[in-house]
């Protein structure tokens, strides 16, 4: 197979955010990476700004939150594996722009999808029939 990385998940949000989002310094198209946590979770990393003595600038590798149920479903299989993931920011709403809502993470998944699991069969649906083409495309035309 090719290097060429695919999207296994177009956008997920973060859950569970450790973060204070606007005092981070994350910004769109920052690379992270996933990990598991000490309890099993999908953990999302990121290098993060946090300020030494609140003045001297400093960046530190540090937790940004967990992935939801569904997301770590899918990428699960790509970690056990070890497979070299692209992790992106692809979203963010800082808590003065959330207008009373909780802050908001969204990253983006890309890598080898060999080891994707169908999801159909996750939640015990059939899979989807064909469509059988009935008739010819230009049935419906009538010569003038």
């Amino acid at each position: 197979m090719s290097d060429a990385k695919l999207p296994l998940i177009h956008k997920a949000p973060v859950e569970g955010l450790a973060i204070h989002v606007a005092r981070a310094g994350l910004a769109i198209g920052d690379a992270a990476w996933l990990d598991r946590l000490s309890d099993g979770r999908v953990g999302v990393f990121a290098r993060l700004k946090q300020p030494l003595f609140g003045v001297i600038p400093r960046h530190r590798e540090g937790l940004v939150g967990h992935l939801g149920p569904v997301a770590e479903e899918i990428i699960a299989p790509s970690l056990a594996h070890g497979d070299d993931l692209r992790v992106r920011i692809i979203d963010l709403v800082p808590e003065h722009l959330s207008n009373g809502y909780p802050p908001e993470v969204y990253i983006s998944v890309w890598g080898d999808p060999r080891h994707l699991q169908p999801m159909l069969s996750a939640v015990d649906l059939p899979p989807p029939e064909p469509v059988k083409p009935t008739g010819s495309r230009l049935s419906g035309l009538r010569p003038a």
